[in-house]
């Protein structure tokens, strides 16, 4: 998968002085949620999932041909995580996610765009305890959404986004207390921002 992240990148910055005037970038705030990090059971059912984490996105991408468009987007996910048994919920401190997307977008309909592409998501827990004993991890991520962008001001527009994204998640420490299996993760995140550039 480097292979072809790769050679994209190489092509943006290889026709990017020809297409400075098709180029965007942007920022945007909102919220993730992400599906259970684990399950267990030993007495009673256990799981462990992050709760809705504030995301910061920032993004920029150029035009690759007359209607697609090719960019990198980075997000950072930041909030707690818990874990669950007989509806008694356990603190157990703060996780922040990021996440680098490489990723292709064009026109939908109207004011809307989709894009889609492939990256990498990190797990960044505060401290070092629980299912991330053995610190975080790094991993493979795949995600697709939508963008609506309106003009705001001259050389502004507003953009609302909506995106979702799927990885396996695993850490060191599960795998040594046995769960060979790595659990599917999906995570949708909205976010509102700003965005700029010349097209």
């Amino acid at each position: 998968m480097a292979k072809p992240a790769a050679l994209a990148l190489l092509l943006v910055l290889g026709s990017a002085p020809a297409l400075a005037a098709q180029s965007e970038y942007y920022v945007r705030l909102g919220a993730t949620g992400a599906s259970t990090l684990l399950r267990d059971e030993i007495v009673s059912p256990i799981t462990t999932r992050q709760s809705i984490a504030p995301t910061l996105v920032v993004g920029a991408s150029v035009a690759l041909a007359p209607r697609y468009g090719v960019g990198l987007e980075a997000a950072l996910a930041s909030g707690g995580y818990h874990a669950t048994e007989r509806g008694v919920e356990t603190g157990l401190g703060t996780l922040r996610t990021a996440s680098v997307l490489l990723n292709l977008s064009a026109p939908l309909v109207g004011p809307l765009r989709w894009r889609a592409g492939l990256g990498t998501i990190s797990y960044l827990p505060a401290d070092k305890r629980g299912i991330f004993l053995s610190g975080g991890r790094t991993t493979w991520l795949a995600g697709a959404g939508l963008d609506y962008r309106r003009p705001l001001l001259r050389r502004l527009d507003l953009l609302a986004s909506a995106r979702y994204d799927f990885h396996r998640f695993t850490t060191d420490e599960l795998r040594a207390r046995g769960f060979a299996q790595s659990q599917q993760i999906s995570r949708v995140s909205l976010t509102v921002g700003l965005a700029g550039g010349n097209r």
